[in-house]
C-alpha cells in the first residue's frame, strides 16, 4: 500500500521497482500476478490474499482496467467470505457482477453467480442462495460446462438440505454424482457421496449413510477439511447405531484434521465436531464432557455466525435499497425551470385541449347513441330473419366465423385509433418547442387532422355492444358457471376468446400491458386452470 502511494511499485516477484514509464503490458502482468497470488492464498492465508487482491484492485482501478478490477473484487469477496465478513463479501461480488455485465463477460458472470450463491448459503438465506446457484447452473448447462454444472447441481442439493427438503436434495446429489462419474471428477464424486450420506443421516438411515461415507473416503482427494467433515458425519451415524467407541475414534480423527488445517473456514467443521462430541458424551452418560462441548459449540457459533450474519444481511439490504432509491430520484429529476414564454405556451395548449375535448365529447356521445340504436335495429332484423328462415348447420357456422373475424378486425381497428390519439397528444405536447408565431398554425393543422378521429371511449363501448350482441350465448353460459365475474372480467374473457394479443387488449382497454397480463392471470386463477392449460381454448368451450 505504501509503495502505491509513493509511486514506487515492485514487479510481480517483488524484486525490481517499476518505472513511471512502465508499459501497459507490464502493468497488466503485475495486476494479473497479484490476483493469481491472492487466489492461491485465499483459503489458507486469507489476510495475505486480501492484501494482494486489494493492491491489484487499486492498480487496476487507477489504470482503468475494468476486467482486472472485477477479477480483484471477486477475490476480495472470496477472502471476506472466508473471514465471515459477509456484508463486504456481498458488496464486492455485486460490484464485480456489474462490471462483468457491462463488459459482456458471461463466463465470469456465471462464476460470480456461484460466489453469490455461496455467500447467501453461508448466511443461511436459502431463497437467494437458490436463486444465484440456479442462475449459475442455467449458464453452465447452456454452455455445456460439465465441471461447473456438476458443482452447481451439488450446491443446489445443499440448499434443499438447508431447507430440510431432503428428498429434493438427494435427487440433485445423485445428478451431480452421475455427471462427476461420467467425467471422472474425484473431488466432486467424494463430495456427492458425502452429501448423500448426510441426507441418509437426516432420514435416519444410518447404515446407508456409512456406506456413502466410506465411498466418499475412497474417492477423497485428502483435503484436510473434507476428511474432517467425513469423519464428523461418520461419527454421527455410528453414535445412532450404538457404536460409540468407533464414533470416538472418528471424532478424534476429525479434530486432528481440523487442527492441522490453516484454513479460515475450519470453524464450521469445528462446530460440527463440538456438536457431535456433545451427543456422544450424552449417550455415554458423561454429562460434564457433554456440557463442556456444548459450551464450546455455542462460543464458536456466537463468534462468527449469528451476529455477523444478521448484521451482514441488514447492512447490505439497507445499502442496496438506498442505492435503488437514489437511482429513482436521479431518473425522476426534472430539468431547469421553463422560461416564461414556454409556460404560457403550455398553458394555451392545455386550454385548447380542454375546449376541443368538450366539443368532441358532445359529438361523440351523440354518435354513440346513434350507433346503439342502429345496433338494436340490426339485432331486431336478425331476429325477424331467424324467425322466418332456418339456417342449416354449415351456413350458421360460416356466419359465426364471419362475425368472429369482423369483431376481431373491429378490435384491431380500435387499437389503431387509440394509437392515433396517443400520437396526437404527443404532437400537441411537442408544440412547446415550436416558435411562438408557428403555434396557432400548427395547432389548427393538428386539430383539423385529428378532430374526427378522437372517439376511443365511444368505439370501445360500441365494440363491447357488438360483442355482447353477437356472443349472447357465450356470456350467458359464462355467467351461469361463474356468477361473480365483474362486467370488465366478462368483457376481457370475450376479448381473449377473440384471440386478441395482450398488447391489443391493453390498447383496447386503455391500460398497460402489465395490467392486462395481471388481469389475464387473475382469470386463470379464478377458473382454476393449471400452468399448461390454454385459457383461449377453455373460453371457447362456453
Amino acid at each position: 500500500m505504501l509503495q502505491l502511494l509513493t509511486g514506487c511499485e515492485t514487479n510481480a516477484q517483488g524484486d525490481q521497482p517499476l518505472s513511471a514509464g512502465s508499459t501497459e503490458s507490464v502493468v497488466k502482468a503485475r495486476i494479473t500476478a497479484l490476483n493469481k497470488r491472492a487466489k492461491s492464498l485465499n483459503r489458507d492465508s486469507t489476510n495475505q490474499a486480501i492484501a494482494s487482491a486489494y493492491e491489484a484492485y487499486l492498480l487496476a482501478y487507477e489504470n482503468k482496467y475494468k476486467e482486472l478490477e472485477a477479477d480483484a473484487l471477486v477475490i476480495l469477496s472470496e477472502g471476506y467470505l472466508y473471514n465471515d465478513i459477509y456484508d463486504l463479501a456481498l458488496e464486492y461480488s455485486f460490484d464485480a457482477l456489474e462490471i462483468y455485465k457491462g463488459l459482456d463477460k458471461p463466463a465470469k458472470m456465471g462464476a460470480t453467480y456461484t460466489l453469490l450463491g455461496w455467500i447467501y448459503y453461508d448466511v443461511e438465506n436459502a431463497e437467494f442462495s437458490l436463486k444465484y446457484h440456479t442462475m449459475a447452473y442455467d449458464y453452465y448447462k447452456t454452455h455445456q460446462n460439465p465441471d461447473e454444472t456438476g458443482l452447481s447441481l451439488n450446491a443446489i442439493g445443499l440448499i434443499y438440505q438447508l431447507k430440510n427438503e431432503f428428498g429434493k436434495a438427494e435427487g440433485f446429489f445423485k445428478q451431480a454424482l452421475v455427471m462427476a462419474e461420467k467425467h471422472n471428477k474425484r473431488a466432486l464424486i467424494s463430495a456427492a457421496y458425502n452429501n448423500l450420506g448426510i441426507s441418509s443421516n437426516n432420514n435416519k438411515n444410518y447404515k446407508q449413510a456409512i456406506i456413502y461415507f466410506n465411498l466418499a473416503l475412497q474417492y477423497s482427494t485428502k483435503q484436510l477439511l473434507s476428511l474432517a467433515e467425513l469423519n464428523n458425519q461418520m461419527a454421527y451415524s455410528l453414535i445412532n447405531l450404538g457404536r460409540n467407541e468407533e464414533a470416538l475414534v472418528a471424532l478424534k480423527k476429525a479434530r486432528a484434521f481440523i487442527d492441522q488445517s490453516s484454513s479460515n473456514s475450519k470453524k464450521e467443521n469445528l462446530l460440527d465436531n463440538y456438536k457431535v462430541f456433545s451427543l456422544l458424551y450424552q449417550r455415554m452418560g458423561d454429562y460434564r464432557q457433554a456440557f463442556e462441548n456444548t459450551n464450546s459449540y455455542n462460543a464458536v457459533r456466537e463468534e462468527f455466525l449469528s451476529k455477523n450474519k444478521v448484521n451482514a444481511l441488514l447492512t447490505l439490504t439497507l445499502k442496496r435499497e438506498a442505492q435503488e432509491k437514489e437511482r429513482q430520484l436521479e431518473a425522476l429529476s426534472v430539468k431547469e425551470s421553463l422560461k416564461s414564454f414556454q409556460r404560457n405556451a403550455l398553458a394555451i395548449i392545455v386550454v385548447l385541449l380542454i375546449v376541443i375535448g368538450i366539443l368532441l365529447y358532445g359529438k361523440l356521445r351523440s354518435r354513440q347513441r346513434k350507433k346503439a340504436e342502429q345496433a338494436a335495429i340490426k339485432q331486431q332484423e336478425i331476429e325477424k330473419e331467424l324467425e322466418h328462415t332456418v339456417l342449416d348447420k354449415k351456413a350458421l357456422n360460416e356466419r359465426l366465423d364471419f362475425n368472429h373475424i369482423e369483431l376481431k378486425n373491429y378490435a384491431l381497428y380500435i387499437a389503431h385509433r387509440n394509437d392515433l390519439i396517443v400520437k396526437f397528444i404527443e404532437e400537441l405536447g411537442g408544440l412547446d418547442r415550436t416558435e411562438p408565431v408557428e403555434i396557432p398554425h400548427q395547432l389548427h393543422k393538428l386539430v383539423n387532422k385529428f378532430k374526427y378521429d378522437i372517439n376511443l371511449e365511444k368505439y370501445v363501448e360500441d365494440f363491447n355492444l357488438k360483442v355482447e350482441t353477437q356472443y349472447q350465448d357465450f356470456f350467458y353460459n359464462l355467467q351461469q358457471k361463474f356468477p361473480h365475474l365483474s362486467q370488465n372480467e366478462r368483457r376481457l374473457c370475450a376479448q381473449i376468446r377473440l384471440s386478441l394479443s395482450i398488447k391489443e387488449i391493453a390498447t383496447l382497454n386503455n391500460i398497460s400491458v402489465k395490467s392486462a397480463e395481471m388481469a389475464r392471470y387473475r382469470l386463470r386463477k379464478h377458473f382454476g386452470l393449471q400452468q399448461n392449460d390454454n385459457l383461449n381454448d377453455y373460453l371457447k368451450s362456453f
